[in-house]
């Protein structure tokens, strides 16, 4: 078999004549520092030494440079501070700095990054926390008063009707969810049972001219308005029952008739 100089088996017999070129061209070889079997017995050239060297420093400035794997941020928003903290963790992620009002029952306000968002692995996520608020004892009070306790709380409020055949009665809280005492999230919503009397005309225009309703924010009239508008629907901030007009008569039912004129008598 007549050898060509590529590599070879060990059990491969080379002719004389090849055996000589090959010598000479090794001889060659070894003054330019290379040999020419070299990838046949795992030996790295220059050419390849210095590529392996390349994809080394590509592979450290990558990881300066950030090139690492890339995770969503998760929203701990309304979580309390405990839970937040695990919950980043839980997402490859660590709590930054945490500024606010920090102690028992402290929760989460805002964050930075913001939800959604795609960091580095092991990114600091920045916390706003808050303390809960206290829901004060309204049951047994003026509706106006307890509105505005609530608004004075930055507590948000919703409306249940509570009939009562005293039609001189006066709006009262009834029930409250959540009960006195419990501990809230700021913009939370109070629920409140309230009692109305038959003529709920009368007692709007009682509430209107309580002070305490003077105060009132424009959020806060208009939910209040709107109940005693129409109490038979539960109403709330943020509720998608708009106050309602009077409902058209349903089919078949005969409309009342215009009142007829007065005439002069003599």
């Amino acid at each position: 078999m007549i050898g060509s100089g590529n590599c070879t088996s060990k059990g491969t017999q080379l002719l004389a004549p090849n055996r000589l070129r090959r010598q000479v061209r090794e001889r060659g070889n070894s003054k330019r520092g290379g040999h020419p079997d070299d990838r046949c017995h795992g030996v790295s050239s220059p050419l390849s030494g210095r590529l392996l060297l390349l994809l080394v420093m590509a592979a450290g400035t990558c990881v300066l440079t950030g090139c690492a794997k890339k995770v969503v941020v998760p929203d701990v928003s309304q979580q309390d501070l405990d839970q937040a903290q695990k919950t980043l963790a839980a997402g490859n992620l660590k709590p930054g700095n945490i500024s606010g009002s920090s102690g028992t029952g402290a929760y989460v306000v805002s964050q930075s990054p913001a939800a959604g968002q795609q960091v580095s692995a092991n990114s600091a996520v920045d916390l706003v926390v808050a303390l809960p608020v206290t829901v004060p004892n309204l049951t047994g009070g003026n509706l106006t008063d307890a509105v505005s306790t609530l608004q004075g709380l930055g507590l948000k409020v919703a409306f249940v009707q509570k009939p009562t055949m005293n039609i001189f009665a006066k709006a009262k809280v009834e029930q409250q969810e959540p009960p006195a005492t419990s501990l809230v999230h700021g913009d939370a919503i109070v629920t409140l049972t309230v009692s109305t009397s038959p003529n709920i005309a009368a007692l709007l225009g009682l509430a209107t001219k309580e002070p305490a309703y003077q105060n009132l924010n424009p959020a806060y009239k208009d939910v209040l308005d709107a109940f005693l508008g129409d109490p038979s629907t539960p109403r709330g901030m943020g509720s998608s029952n708009p106050p309602k007009g009077p409902s058209p008569p349903t089919p078949g039912t005969p409309r009342p008739s215009p009142p007829l004129p007065r005439t002069k008598t003599r």
